[in-house]
């Protein structure tokens, strides 16, 4: 129980970093929503975690029943998805027949997260209702994930655009899969990987911000 305690203390204040960081660089006038709502998606991460970390201290267990925390990584997995969905797509894909094989390929991010899910959460001793949210879970980390690859993947436009951001998605992308990492170590009862999963997240949080900050910058130079 430690070791699950420190990795969520250690994740909470990463994305408390990451959020004020957000917050002073990106909630200005003219500022890109897209660059608020990735902001914001860290602030998920950080008062879920906070949720958590408060939890475990008065005694709370992260794995028997739902918990309201996964609000938090749900959140985060939401405004990444928003931001991604929509003008910026479409800014990046027309829909023209051109482009067929980038969207094919990044269906393989959701088909991962889905077997993943499947593999090493369904199939193990975990309550109902944690599988559950892990499913819900699961459900946008495939959503998201699609346009995270798919951003990654795709050639780039004008103004470079996709260039400037590659590293931002690239992050974004190992963040929903870390998510995914983290429910598979919670299903295996493996305390020393929530550890190791839990530092990751911790630095991607501090990673996605700072690389959108520098991606952005270069856009609207």
């Amino acid at each position: 129980m430690k070791l699950i305690l420190i990795a969520n203390i250690i994740i909470c204040i990463c994305a408390f970093i990451g959020f004020t960081y957000g917050m002073i660089k990106f909630f200005k006038p003219k500022k890109a929503v897209y660059a608020q709502m990735i902001a914001l998606a860290v602030g998920c991460v950080a008062f879920g975690r906070l949720y958590q970390v408060v939890r475990l201290l008065t005694g709370g267990d992260m794995f028997n029943g739902f918990q309201l925390g996964v609000f938090g990584v749900i959140g985060s997995l939401l405004f990444l998805f928003s931001a991604n969905f929509g003008a910026m797509d479409s800014l990046v894909d027309d829909r023209s027949r051109e482009f067929i094989k980038y969207r094919l390929i990044s269906l393989a991010a959701p088909v991962a997260a889905l077997v993943l899910y499947i593999i090493f959460v369904w199939f193990t001793d975990l309550p109902r209702s944690v599988k559950i949210a892990s499913a819900l879970v699961t459900v946008f980390v495939m959503q998201a994930s699609y346009f995270h690859l798919k951003h990654l993947i795709f050639p780039d436009v004008d103004l470079g655009i996709i260039k400037c951001l590659r590293r931002y998605n690239l992050l974004a992308l190992i963040y929903t899969f870390l998510c995914m990492a983290e429910m598979v170590v919670i299903g295996l009862g493996n305390e020393t990987g929530i550890l190791i999963v839990g530092v990751l997240i911790g630095s991607v949080m501090i990673g996605v911000i700072i690389s959108a900050e520098r991606g952005i910058k270069k856009w609207t130079i």
